[in-house]
């Protein structure tokens, strides 16, 4: 990036944690997780590397401001529009949608500690509407790890079936047929195209919120 005389030392001036953590972000939207250093983006900022570590001392320091902007995407809406389940609900509904939004950065979420204090805020926050809900800590520390995992996995298939990994190659499943040598795979594929996977994902959710739901009213 060409920056015109003096623009650098303005660029410093502008420099903080969070404009960091954004460029940081589209970097990584861009040309993918392993591709993301200092030096590079100081370049995108304008800037020596070094300006960046009054902010973030490390690469991983700058990849837990990065998961700080995931979890804001994450966040539901106000209490006041919504049950605690439907909060809970709605917020690993957002999670998915980041692996669609993100899908070169969604692996921060289920590889990178809970850690700095906007993270924790959100994760106190979402484990409020389990509490509001009526489950007790373990009954929301086992409901929380399902719905975490489910959506992880969800969200990296989801990935992978839109071919959005920076090496991936076509997908040849999404139009796939040779019921000769695989007639299994042939007849399940159409139910497994990019298309449906939002209506599988909701198929999964309901599943996992209908037992919630029955271990509140002590159905179980």
């Amino acid at each position: 990036m060409k920056l015109g005389k003096g623009r650098p030392e303005r660029r410093r001036d502008a420099l903080n944690r969070r404009a960091i953590a954004q460029h940081a972000l589209m970097l990584i939207d861009a040309d993918g997780l392993e591709a993301l250093s200092m030096r590079k983006l100081g370049a995108v900022l304008g800037v020596e590397a070094m300006a960046m570590y009054h902010h973030y001392r490390n690469k991983a320091q700058l990849l837990d401001g990065v998961l700080e902007l995931l979890i804001e995407e994450a966040e539901p809406p106000p209490a006041s529009q919504l049950t605690p389940l439907q909060r809970i609900r709605r917020c690993f509904e957002n999670m998915r949608r980041l692996a669609i939004a993100h899908p070169q950065a969604f692996v921060l979420l289920p590889t990178r500690r809970f850690r700095t204090p906007p993270v924790l805020e959100f994760y106190e926050r979402l484990l409020q509407n389990f509490a509001d809900a009526g489950f007790n800590a373990a009954q929301a520390a086992r409901y929380f790890r399902v719905l975490a995992g489910f959506v992880t996995g969800a969200g990296l298939a989801e990935i992978g079936s839109r071919a959005q990994q920076p090496d991936a190659t076509p997908v040849i499943l999404e139009n796939f047929s040779d019921a000769a040598r695989f007639p299994r795979v042939t007849e399940v594929v159409p139910h497994l195209r990019v298309a449906k996977l939002e209506a599988i994902f909701t198929f999964g959710l309901d599943l996992i919120f209908a037992a919630m739901a029955s271990e509140l009213s002590g159905e179980r």
